[in-house]
């Protein structure tokens, strides 16, 4: 492939520029940037669109319009004008060791009728009359013109491409352009035309033949037809479906915000405000439970634990000393059967002596064991086993008009926060209206889908009707089954060419991905702010993934950031192109802040390709930005604009000038 580099520009009797003004934009090694400096209205978009319209013609404004060339032109001429108008450059054309040192001039003389042009090529100062009848030929084999507004390109509408709606298109088309899809895409017409030729070779043959044969014919129009129309609902369906997220989006973001406000608690006001008065019942409940078990007669005894321990031991020794007399009362009446029997068997005196014996023993037993019972209640166990009871219910019941009290008090901190209905009136209304924009954009989403769906069932019973009636041709009318063959070969052949350009773009997309987020991220500011651009292989939809791999909407983005969104873009594209052809910027820094433009500066112009020229306002091109764009400078320039002439002049800045700043 040839490399073009632009050595000089020539424009004559155009937009600003009278006399012939002539502006070198020879460039070096290491220095690979031309700066023209200029107020708004001094030439500096002439000159980009002087490049365009000088290297590609009509082709570079609307190669199917040439009403809307021709209006461009008219616009440009200068009334004033003593002689035709023209365009001049010169350029060295690379192709291996080879140069070659071409001036490309476009004439235009006015006619009653309009303008009529002349384009003539020049080799080495001599007209060349090859390059002059090839010179488009030439031209789009090094780059194509439908991507020449990517090479030279106005900076205030660059922020367009960012346009998610419009990306997709861009970038596939470029892809299909750089990798010369369009080839595949001839090949396959060509086919398709060696299919109808095919059907209509034996167009005199037999009534049934040409049946079948109008038969395939049909089908072959209507599936053309329904490819169409599915190609259609698909950019359709996308955009349908690029809408309905950014309703979804939109939605959502609303919810969250009226959350925050109030919303959830409004919507469950009812629930709150039942679930208060059950909590305020049940507290009541637990309250009179807990008044029932402090009437119990042996929770009293819970707080006089000290005067319980006293009365057990009273109680135990009063058990003691019943039960030493009824044991006392057992020893007397055996006594007196003891002295009564030895009274007629002993003498008097050993009787009596037995009698005191035993009564004196009976006296030490009673001093010893028997005390005075006192009390007459029941078992202290069992009281205590009440006790225990009515405490362990008392805490129960306690414990439970705690937790209804706590639930209480959580119960009507929601009901106080329930914001009044005049206070929720705008926010519903305002969920409402974003709600049908969402299912309205839903129902849209829907259509297309169903439409596609019932396009593709379409269009596969037609090719199962088109593939019978082309068997029908092989088999049935044998004395054409080459042809028959040969349709089938051709089908065969447009499936694979249609699989390979599906793939090959596939593969691009994954490219892309990969060059779209390195460019951005190193002209970002932000670091953090993406972690990913991709570029899906089928739709080739971008998607900006942030710093926590979710999808960054590309609204969510600043106007200076979507700018360099798309400059990333056109970098990875003409990067594909890097070292082959120059690259021009009109306007390229007025939305960016001095540190994004300083590191557009070292990230782009410096890098973009081998010569870069940059058409700046008076204002763009200074401070930090110009200090970092100074050691990639080969020349400036300076357009100045002559209010009474209403012409403008082409100045060089010197070095020394340009060094101090001066304009």
């Amino acid at each position: 492939m040839a490399k073009i580099t632009i050595t000089s520009l020539t424009v004559e009797n155009l937009g600003p520029f009278r006399e012939r003004q002539v502006i070198g934009l020879q460039v070096r090694s290491g220095k690979p940037v031309v700066l023209v400096k200029a107020l708004n209205g001094s030439g500096k978009t002439t000159l980009l669109t002087a490049l365009q319209v000088g290297l590609y013609g009509q082709k570079a404004i609307n190669a199917f319009r040439r009403s809307e060339y021709d209006q461009l032109l008219l616009g440009l001429q200068r009334a004033d004008a003593t002689g035709n108008s023209v365009i001049e450059i010169e350029v060295i054309a690379e192709s291996g060791d080879q140069k070659s040192k071409l001036t490309v001039r476009r004439e235009w003389v006015r006619k009653a009728a309009g303008l009529n042009e002349s384009l003539t090529v020049y080799l080495d100062g001599e007209v060349d009359i090859d390059f002059t009848q090839n010179w488009e030929e030439f031209i789009d084999g090094i780059l194509p013109a439908e991507l020449v507004q990517l090479f030279l390109f106005d900076g205030e509408k660059i922020e367009a491409l960012a346009n998610p709606d419009r990306l997709p298109d861009l970038l596939r088309h470029a892809t299909e352009v750089f990798l010369g899809i369009g080839g595949i895409d001839s090949l396959g017409n060509d086919l398709k035309a060696v299919e109808r030729r095919a059907a209509l070779k034996y167009k005199g043959a037999s009534d049934e033949f040409e049946s079948v044969r109008a038969s395939v014919e049909g089908l072959d129009a209507q599936l053309t037809d329904l490819d169409a129309r599915h190609a259609m609902l698909l950019q359709e369906q996308a955009a349908a479906r690029n809408e309905q997220e950014r309703a979804q989006v939109r939605l959502d973001r609303y919810s969250a915000d009226a959350q925050r406000q109030g919303l959830a608690a409004y919507e469950q006001a009812a629930r709150i405000r039942d679930s208060m008065l059950l909590t305020r019942k049940t507290a009541a409940e637990a309250k009179t439970s807990l008044a029932d078990a402090m009437s119990d007669p042996f929770a009293p005894l819970a707080w006089v634990s000290g005067l319980w321990s006293r009365y057990e031991a009273i109680w135990t020794q009063d058990q003691h000393s019943r039960f030493a007399k009824r044991m006392s009362d057992e020893f007397r009446q055996r006594d007196s059967r003891v002295v009564a029997a030895l009274t007629t068997a002993a003498p008097k005196a050993s009787v009596e002596l037995v009698r005191q014996l035993l009564a004196d023993d009976l006296k030490r037993y009673r001093g010893e064991r028997v005390g005075r019972a006192v009390l007459q209640d029941a078992d202290p166990g069992e009281g205590k086993r009440r006790r225990d009871e009515s405490v362990a219910r008392l805490k129960k019941e306690l414990s439970g008009l705690t937790a209804a009290r706590s639930k209480l008090d959580r119960a009507e901190q929601q009901v106080g926060q329930i914001p009044a209905e005049e206070q929720m009136g705008g926010i519903l209304r305002g969920m409402q209206e974003r709600s049908k924009t969402v299912a309205s954009a839903e129902v849209r989403l829907a259509d297309r889908t169903r439409q596609l769906e019932e396009t593709a069932s379409h269009a596969n019973h037609l090719r199962v009707r088109l593939n019978a009636a082309q068997d029908r041709m092989s088999t049935e009318f044998r004395d054409r089954s080459l042809e028959g063959k040969a349709l089938e070969a051709s089908a065969r052949a447009r499936a694979a060419l249609v699989l390979f350009k599906e793939k090959l773009l596939a593969s691009k997309a994954h490219w892309l991905s990969s060059m779209i987020t390195t460019e951005f991220k190193s002209l970002l500011r932000k670091r953090n702010l993406i972690s990913q651009v991709i570029v899906d292989p089928s739709s080739y939809r971008v998607s900006i993934m942030d710093g926590r791999s979710k999808e960054l909407p590309m609204d969510r983005l600043s106007a200076g950031e979507r700018q360099l969104l798309a400059i990333s873009v056109l970098s990875a594209l003409i990067k594909e192109r890097r070292g082959h052809f120059p690259v021009v910027v009109d306007t390229p820094l007025a939305r960016l802040d001095q540190q994004h433009r300083a590191t557009l500066v070292r990230r782009f112009f410096a890098e973009v390709s081998h010569q870069v020229v940059v058409l700046s306002t008076d204002q763009e091109v200074e401070g930090s930005a110009y200090e970092a764009l100074r050691p990639y400078t080969n020349a400036e320039y300076s357009l100045e604009f002559d209010d009474a002439t209403g012409r403008t002049t082409i100045l060089p800045i010197p070095a020394t000038a340009a060094r101090a700043g001066v304009a």
